[in-house]
């Protein structure tokens, strides 16, 4: 475990090698006596390798004596060593504890922010909205909560239908999805055109109040009038009326999602250490067979004593775990950022669109990242009511 490594290096230990016959007898008078010593490896029938903490080491001279061994010292580690070698280079360690405090406190602050909008937002808006929210360049990630920042967020800003917030170093990654905006309801005494709300191709047009500007097959731009509310004919006065109808259209949307190739995964390795714990009010008493020094481990924990009773006895098992890097097929990768991209579609067009075809594009990033880009045509109602400002006449 890391705690117990950061330990040892700050008391400072010793690589010993042992020489001797009695070797099984000088283990055995170190282990009886309580002496720490770990990392215990045989290098030949007569010579083991292994460490021991600084304070430990004149025990262990003691009983290698006894047993008739020699103890020669590899190398010394650890915090007190490295202090004695180099005590006489001061400005080396008060630059280099410097340079460490530097590094630690710039790491600890949030020097980008990378927005990226979906459905007409504006990013300089999203930022501003972010940094009086407390997320902007040169806070510290620790005054950061995520999840409170992003609730916060959708809350204040009701054309916002999705936020998310990753930080990653000092950079902090945002992706914001807009709401389609609702379209204000007129009333059917008030004039009104029927905009685009999007550029598109007119796949289908009904009109069942007012003048159709555009037919189907035509492209449009948004804002563009698709049915007019004006309806001027020769000979008859100039009508304002309040335009009804519906106007699908081909869309197209395209988005970018990013899978890892290769994911890291803690595997048990078979080895495990159980041990019980019995708590009696404030008291602890704990048996445990060996050190529990896996540098990772899952937990897992049960009470073997039914609640009510005066004390609790509990058994904890730990289970080492390594990390293993596996390949993700290439396939599969491609399936999951694909999926993803469409759900993020579906998310922008709401129930009102439909998807009827996509596209896709790969692209491998360090053999470790395949991008893929959607770029969807969607079947969709683009039709928004204006309404006509100036009726004519003074």
């Amino acid at each position: 475990m890391f705690s117990i490594k950061l330990w040892n290096f700050l008391r400072g230990y010793v690589i010993i090698k042992v020489e001797g016959l009695a070797i099984e007898k000088f283990l055995n008078l170190v282990m009886v006596n309580e002496v720490y010593i770990w990392d215990i490896e045989r290098v030949g029938y007569a010579t083991l390798t292994a460490k021991v903490s600084r304070r430990a080491f004149k025990e262990v001279i003691k009983y290698a004596k006894k047993t008739g061994c020699r103890v020669s010292i590899v190398s010394k580690n650890g915090l007190p060593f490295l202090a004695f070698r180099l005590k006489r280079r001061k400005g080396i360690i008060i630059g280099f504890v410097f340079s460490f405090l530097i590094i630690y406190i710039f790491s600890t602050f949030i020097w980008e922010v990378d927005i990226k909008t979906v459905n007409g937002l504006r990013e300089e808006e999203v930022a501003k909205k972010l940094s009086e929210l407390g997320l902007k360049p040169g806070v510290s990630k620790f005054k950061i909560d995520i999840n409170k920042l992003e609730k916060e967020f959708l809350l204040n800003n009701e054309e916002v239908s999705w936020i998310g917030i990753n930080i990653n170093g000092t950079r902090a990654y945002v992706k914001v999805v807009g709401k389609t905006k609702p379209q204000k309801v007129l009333s059917k005494e008030e004039p009104c055109n029927i905009i685009a709300k999007r550029d598109g191709i007119i796949y289908k047009m009904t009109v069942l109040e007012g003048e159709a500007v555009k037919k189907p097959g035509d492209t449009v731009k948004m804002g563009e009038i698709l049915v007019s509310g004006i309806i001027e004919k020769p000979g008859l006065e100039t009508m304002f009326v309040h335009a009804e109808g519906e106007v699908l259209a081909r869309t197209w949307y395209e988005v970018s999602v990013e899978e890892e190739l290769k994911k890291t995964e803690l595997m048990k390795t078979g080895r495990k250490v159980a041990t019980t714990k019995i708590f009696i009010g404030m008291n602890t008493i704990t048996f445990t067979p060996r050190k529990i020094d896996f540098e990772n481990f899952e937990k897992e924990e049960k009470e073997l004593i039914p609640s009510g009773f005066p004390f609790k006895v509990l058994r904890e098992v730990y289970y080492e775990v390594k990390p293993e890097v596996k390949d993700v097929p290439l396939e599969v990768a491609k399936e999951n950022a694909k999926k993803k991209a469409i759900e993020e579609i579906k998310k922008v067009i709401g129930e009102n669109g439909k998807i009827v075809s996509e596209k896709e594009h790969y692209e491998t990033i360090g053999n470790r990242i395949i991008k893929v880009t959607v770029i969807a045509e969607v079947l969709e109602n683009i039709g928004l009511k204006e309404k006509i400002s100036h009726t004519g006449g003074e």
